[in-house]
């Protein structure tokens, strides 16, 4: 080694940047740091942790549990595809009753202690875990849980039932605070131990929070907050401190994000151990569900949910969650078949079987940039969770909007990059195609109906995809094609020739795919009297130029008032920043820019407006 040493001598930290920073040609090394939503920097470069880093266990060693969602209406079509599962790999169950927000307009249909037996027939419930996603239905379902372990004789420890009762969580979705929270939370906790079930009563869960755009260290702190809450909520009904804790289960979201998802789970572990800690009690490892996040899901090229589903598992699951539910990659177009099921299923145990994901307890311990984030999680995290103790607790925060601003404000950074574009939606703002085939579901997801919540405690959160405004744009220029056969068109004038403009060119279809218009031009005619002279032939309304950026602003202005003559009703020019070019649109009267960091949301929504597919947003 010291020969190697000797060969290639080690580098400071400085000189790196300076290297950097050269093949940067003056940019400052300080461009390199990316900033999320919620403020936190990434730099490019970190340095390798000096103290060892404490680790982030699992509560039982080994691969994380392969939970597959249930969601079928009919308890005994829903009891048939689970059976399928767990005979293809899955070893614990997501059960999604109907009517809960998490069934996305479908979920098992429980209506009696019957139906529950015809969902679960034939499932050993002592031999799999099994999460209850039932909303404000968890207690109510317990008794039936009680009486089916008893006709089944099933009286060991063994039965893992995780009830995932969030009353903080759903008064955060609906604004309506429940009349009393405690309500039967004891006598249902007594109820379960003596009938054997060693699950969680109570679920600290993200998934609120995440949908309405938070954050990782906004979700943190708010499901650390909640567990705080359901702490007291237990001990003030009679239950010690270790009682408590342990019917107390968290549920992250797991996102595309691979860095920040895997440091989020990494620091909830660190974070509820610090809170284990502050009362008293030796921190034991936490019930840690994680579940892909619907809000980064899409309607158009769903395929590209399997692989932000593969990322999120990835990011879960090394970040050392104990269960991971994926969602089926067509669960935002409705239903899913047998297929999609099997996808979400074989995501899991291609990572865990054939990458080995699972072999090491916490693969990212020691890693300079993940300590990091994880320690900046962390720090950011237990500040906002401090903020809300000192309002009194998670409720009354909430009570006085105090997470809502929060994560309203990285919402709305979140949605101007989704309309600018940097945050690109691959298949609907980035790369859309608009031939598609349809991809097979059992049904279509039912339109929403609008709640109204006439008398709110708080002010509730929204729940919203990241690629629904696009997705509306999109169903306004498909519904047309489905009606007339064509859809609504721009034309592209292409000045130069073509391997001058192709690259402005593409650009510009993509663009406007993105709203489901289809950009077509001429084969570059090179001049502007012949351009202008095939968009008069084409019968559109619309143009946008096209060129190379060696064409000049004269060429650009006679070009524009050609086809303003004749007849376009308005005008776009691709490839120019708006520095250099703000001067020439005033003289040739371009409506917009199109380019990156514009808001292209903003320009498609008008541009639909006046093709009369769309209305424009308030």
């Amino acid at each position: 080694m010291a020969g190697f040493a000797e060969t290639f001598p080690r580098s400071s930290e400085e000189e790196w940047c300076k290297l950097v920073e050269r093949a940067l040609e003056g940019r400052p090394f300080e461009s390199l740091i990316s900033t999320t939503f919620e403020g936190l920097n990434i730099a490019p470069l970190y340095q390798r942790p000096a103290t060892e880093a404490s680790h982030a266990p699992r509560q039982k060693p080994g691969a994380w549990k392969i939970s597959q969602r249930m969601d079928h209406p009919e308890p005994e079509t829903a009891n048939q595809m689970a059976r399928a599962d767990l005979d293809g790999g899955a070893d614990a169950l997501t059960l999604t009753i109907s009517q809960s927000i998490a069934a996305r307009g479908f979920g098992v249909q429980i209506a009696s202690e019957r139906d529950l037996n015809a969902a679960l027939a034939g499932i050993e419930l002592d031999r799999i875990a099994l999460r209850v996603d039932a909303g404000a239905r968890a207690l109510e379902l317990a008794p039936s849980f009680v009486s089916l372990a008893e006709n089944r004789r099933l009286t060991s420890a063994a039965l893992d039932v995780d009830f995932g009762h969030d009353p903080i969580g759903e008064f955060a979705r609906s604004g309506v605070l429940p009349n009393d929270f405690a309500r039967g939370l004891r006598e249902t906790h007594a109820l379960l131990r003596a009938a054997g079930f060693a699950g969680h009563l109570l679920l600290a869960d993200g998934r609120p929070y995440h949908e309405a755009g938070a954050g990782e260290a906004q979700e943190l702190a708010c499901v650390l907050a909640t567990g705080v809450a359901y702490l007291r909520l237990l001990e003030a009904e009679g239950l010690s401190l270790e009682e408590a804790r342990a019917e107390i289960a968290f549920l992250l979201t797991a996102d595309a994000d691979e860095l920040l998802s895997l440091a989020k789970f990494r620091a909830l572990r660190r974070l509820w151990a610090r809170v284990e800690s502050a009362c008293g009690l030796a921190p034991k490892p936490l019930r840690v569900h994680a579940e892909t996040a619907f809000r980064m899901m899409t309607r158009h090229d769903p395929w590209v949910n399997i692989l932000r589903a593969t990322m999120g598992v990835f990011a879960a699951g090394v970040g050392g969650a104990d269960a991971v539910t994926v969602l089926p990659f067509t669960l935002a177009l409705g239903l899913p078949d047998d297929f999609a099921r099997r996808i979400a299923r074989n995501t899991q145990l291609i990572l865990i079987h054939e990458s080995n994901l699972a072999r090491v307890a916490d693969p990212a311990a020691g890693a300079g940039s993940f300590e990091a984030l994880t320690d900046a999680l962390c720090a950011r995290a237990w500040s906002l969770f401090q903020g809300f103790e000192a309002r009194g607790g998670m409720l009354k925060s909430l009570q006085a909007g105090i997470p809502q601003r929060e994560i309203g404000a990285a919402a709305a950074a979140r949605r101007q990059a989704i309309a600018n574009r940097t945050l690109p939606i691959t298949g609907t703002s980035a790369f859309p195609f608009l031939a598609e085939a349809p991809v097979h579901v059992l049904a279509p997801s039912p339109v929403a109906a609008k709640e109204s919540f006439a008398a709110q405690d708080c002010v509730r959160l929204p729940a919203r995809r990241d690629a629904e405004p696009y997705e509306k744009l999109r169903a306004a220029a498909d519904e047309k094609f489905r009606n007339t056969g064509e859809r609504p068109k721009i034309f592209l004038g292409h000045l130069g020739e073509p391997q001058g403009f192709a690259a402005a060119s593409a650009f510009a279809k993509n663009f406007f795919a993105a709203a489901g218009m289809e950009a077509f031009g001429d084969d570059g005619l090179g001049t502007p009297l012949a351009a202008a002279e095939s968009f008069r032939a084409s019968g559109c309304k619309f143009v946008c130029i096209c060129a190379p950026k060696t064409v000049s602003t004269q060429h650009l202005i006679e070009f524009a008032a050609r086809l303003r003559d004749a007849g376009a009703a308005r005008i776009y020019l691709v490839g120019r920043e708006p520095g250099e070019a703000t001067t020439a649109m005033l003289e040739i009267e371009v409506k917009e820019l199109i380019c990156t960091h514009r808001d292209a949301l903003a320009i498609l929504q008008e541009l639909a407006a006046m093709a009369g597919i769309a209305r424009l947003e308030d």
